[in-house]
């Protein structure tokens, strides 16, 4: 017969073994558990992609005007605002390429933009949202470059004698969605508002939107082009297509607008041009009495008027409906 103590040794050894056992088991089950969990939070978050941009040009570059830079994840966007009225460029930069959205009026902005660019160094592409002067001046600076354009826009930049001399290509038209540089840009227009067809653009993607002149960043209005006594009224189109523009992007994240930068309060900023519109329409119609009393008669009083409403906008395109602006004998802006 054995004797107590080493059966109770024996049973203490047996008993630590399982013990030992038991926690190998439960460790190994835990590890199993935490690889599974940790699985499932990478099939459910597989991380967000972050471009390394590195370091923006030096803004120095650009003595004609100022630029600023809105990094994002993927994208980083360089807007510059040259001159006083300003005219704005802005540049999309993807990983690989970038896209340079309208070019200023003047080949001196336009030989500092390109310097910029280059320090980039990425290759690009051009789109111009409208046939004015002050969104293609520098075309000749990128002749290498495709120049894209909303269909329509296209045609007129095309036939257009002050842009062919400086851009002998053909601009490439574009009607629904054409990815440009490394994104998918959705081309729209509005027809007889700010100019005979104002193209935009946008990308769903970084929800970002370019309106061209349709939008204008605190800054005057270029009105020059409303004829209130020939039939069509522009400036209900205008209104119109700021309405659409208001239902399908307010909940964008950027609009890059062609005068003044960008806003990122996209409902707002449409909010303020469309004010303005009804005021410079209710005043050029008479319906509205100028501030010191009766009603506006000469181009001089309606741009006096607006300067009063909106004392803190910059100066823009209003100047140019006054008599003279663009030459000797210029009879100014047909209002009346």
């Amino acid at each position: 017969m054995l004797s107590f103590p080493p059966l109770l040794h024996q049973f203490k050894t047996k008993k630590n073994e399982v013990f030992k056992i038991k926690l190998l088991g439960l460790a190994l089950l835990a590890m199993a558990l935490f690889t599974a969990c940790d699985k499932d939070d990478e099939d459910k978050s597989p991380g967000v992609e972050i471009v390394d941009f590195g370091a923006s040009p030096s803004a120095s570059i650009i003595t004609t005007g100022e630029v600023s830079v809105i990094t994002e994840n993927t994208a980083r966007f360089h807007t510059f605002n040259f001159d006083v009225a300003p005219y704005t460029v802005t540049i999309v930069e993807t990983k690989n390429k970038v896209v340079v959205v309208n070019l200023g009026p003047a080949p001196v902005f336009a030989a500092e933009l390109k310097t910029y660019i280059d320090e980039i160094n990425k290759p690009g592409a051009v789109i111009i949202t409208h046939n004015h002067g002050d969104h293609y001046g520098g075309a000749g600076s990128f002749t290498d470059w495709d120049i894209y354009a909303e269909t329509t826009v296209a045609n007129q930049l095309n036939g257009t004698e002050d842009f062919t001399n400086v851009y002998p290509n053909n601009v490439i038209g574009v009607s629904g969605n054409q990815i440009i540089g490394e994104l998918e840009f959705s081309f729209n227009k509005v027809s007889n508002a700010e100019t005979g067809e104002n193209g935009y653009f946008f990308n769903e993607e970084h929800k970002i939107v370019f309106p061209g002149d349709l939008v204008y960043n605190l800054t005057h209005i270029y009105l020059r082009e409303y004829t209130p006594n020939d039939g069509e009224d522009e400036i209900d189109n205008w209104i119109a297509g700021l309405n659409l523009l208001k239902t399908e992007f307010s909940t964008y994240n950027h609009l890059f607008v062609g005068h003044n930068g960008s806003r990122s309060d996209v409902t707002v900023v449409i909010e303020e041009n469309i004010d303005y519109l009804m005021n410079a329409q209710a005043i050029l119609k008479g319906n509205q009495q100028l501030t010191n009393g009766g009603s506006a008669t000469t181009q001089q009083e309606v741009v006096d008027e607006l300067l009063l409403l909106y004392p803190n906008y910059k100066v823009g395109g209003l100047m140019l409906s006054l008599p003279d602006a663009f030459f000797p004998g210029d009879p100014g802006a047909d209002w009346f």
